[in-house]
């Protein structure tokens, strides 16, 4: 019998999403002992861990050891809460690096047991970052698996990647294809552009480059954690890549207290609040000028804004969630570009009394998900645009944290940065993508779905 909360989602699209899943998963046990590798890629809040859990019990029903790696810690932990938890018949293993343990909350579980590297080889469910089983790897203390698992493959640098790479023939790669590239602090990265080789690369992106005759690349064509307002506007950041949202118009809804606003300024976010209850999104533009990186005026429309909402009481409802649930503070985040925007804004909201609302550059939000986000746009108030704040991953991350809806916030001029030509940009032989040109059409393109949700202090 259909249950109401079925009522709630697309069906089509979720179809379609276990079908994708369904196909990588048999394309990668299909070819298992093979030199094959298996990409499944996919958009913000695809659900994308949820298909590297899938893997466990095939893998096991053909006796197959999995080694599982991450690019972060903070992700190899919570993978390793994840697998415990939905196979608790499984053991899960997980491998540390130097100075690295487990949280308290996830070693505590049962089926859970951290080990050295040369202890695990009898597992049979390996997780590690890809640094740390690489390395044991290359040192002789880790023997081969049967399938090597990559979580957030567009996260991890091809580098990263050789040196686990032969740690078993047969691959699976899935990932989020709009995230921000791999970082490195490899001096002049440019000597390395457009050779094979290019340890910079993804991991996804050497394979297609150099092996993709092996390689069998998947699309994951679904969204759950954004909805049908927002889908619109993220497909800017994924050119090659269809997708749907997983939740119907009209399930997802926020309201507010009323309020009447004593000042300009509080009538301003208070429409930005109606706005984007109603829409999913609102642009807010303070008047064009060049400003600091950390821009104070900027700072204290972010700090009023918070202030507001939480004065006025939000309230939402989802597919989660079917009756009305206050928002907390800890569902709230705010992204920035730089740590001086976000050390300032740490401090002025502790010290207006929100020390759980999230504060983070777009590199360490990549993989969260919050209720509301507000976006302090890249390219604010600075005078010419340049590749880094350009990157179409961090703007793309910036605006695919939300569920319910995203609050940008920028300054009157900064749209008016790419009505000139795009800055010259250096060629390489050999090498395809342009983070400049790239950039500049996804700010483009973000720019105009967000003009009917501007308002302009």
């Amino acid at each position: 019998m259909e249950s109401a909360r079925d009522n709630h989602f697309n069906r089509r699209a979720l179809h379609a999403a276990a079908r994708a899943t369904r196909d990588a998963l048999q394309d990668f046990f299909l070819h298992a002992g093979e030199e094959h590798a298996t990409v499944l890629k996919a958009p913000a809040g695809a659900g994308k861990t949820g298909a590297v859990v899938l893997t466990v019990p095939p893998a096991r029903r053909r006796k197959m050891r999995l080694a599982i790696g991450t690019p972060t810690n903070d992700q190899a932990f919570a993978l390793v809460e994840r697998l415990a938890r939905s196979h608790t018949n499984e053991t899960i293993t997980f491998v540390p690096a130097s100075a690295v343990s487990l949280p308290q909350q996830i070693a505590r579980l049962p089926n859970v047991v951290q080990v050295e590297a040369a202890q695990a080889n009898g597992a049979a469910i390996i997780v590690g970052t890809i640094s740390k089983l690489g390395d044991a790897f290359c040192r002789g203390t880790l023997t081969p698996v049967d399938g090597l698992v990559i979580d957030e493959s567009f996260q991890a640098d091809s580098s990263r990647y050789y040196g686990v790479a032969d740690l078993a023939p047969t691959h699976l790669l899935v990932g989020d294809s709009g995230q921000l590239n791999p970082f490195s602090t490899m001096p002049d990265p440019y000597r390395w552009r457009g050779l094979p080789e290019d340890p910079l690369q993804t991991a996804v992106g050497v394979l297609l480059r150099n092996h993709d005759a092996r390689t069998q690349v998947h699309n994951l064509p679904i969204s759950r954690r954004l909805d049908h307002r927002a889908v619109p506007l993220v497909r800017a950041f994924y050119s090659d890549l269809s997708f749907e949202a997983a939740v119907l118009p009209g399930v997802r809804k926020l309201q507010f207290d009323p309020a009447t606003a004593t000042s300009r300024t509080l009538r301003l976010v208070d429409q930005a609040l109606e706005i984007s209850s109603r829409s999913g999104w609102a642009h807010v533009e303070l008047p064009p000028a060049p400003v600091l990186a950390a821009d104070p005026e900027m700072i204290d429309l972010i700090v009023a804004l918070v202030q507001r909402l939480f004065q006025r009481r939000p309230h939402a409802r989802c597919e989660r969630h079917a009756s009305w649930n206050e928002l907390q503070t800890r569902h709230v985040a705010i992204g920035v570009s730089h740590n001086d925007q976000k050390d300032l804004l740490r401090f002025r909201l502790d010290s207006v009394g929100f020390p759980e609302v999230v504060v983070e550059t777009a590199n360490k939000l990549q993989g969260l998900e919050f209720e509301l986000v507000i976006a302090w746009h890249p390219l604010a108030g600075i005078p010419e645009p340049d590749e880094f704040h350009l990157d179409p991953g961090r703007l793309c991350v910036l605006l695919t944290r939300h569920r319910h809806a995203c609050i940008v916030l920028g300054r009157a001029d900064d749209r008016h940065l790419l009505d000139a030509l795009p800055p010259a940009t250096p060629a390489f032989l050999g090498w395809d993508p342009d983070p400049i040109l790239d950039g500049w059409e996804a700010h483009r393109a973000a720019f105009a779905a967000l003009e009917p949700h501007r308002l302009t202090l």
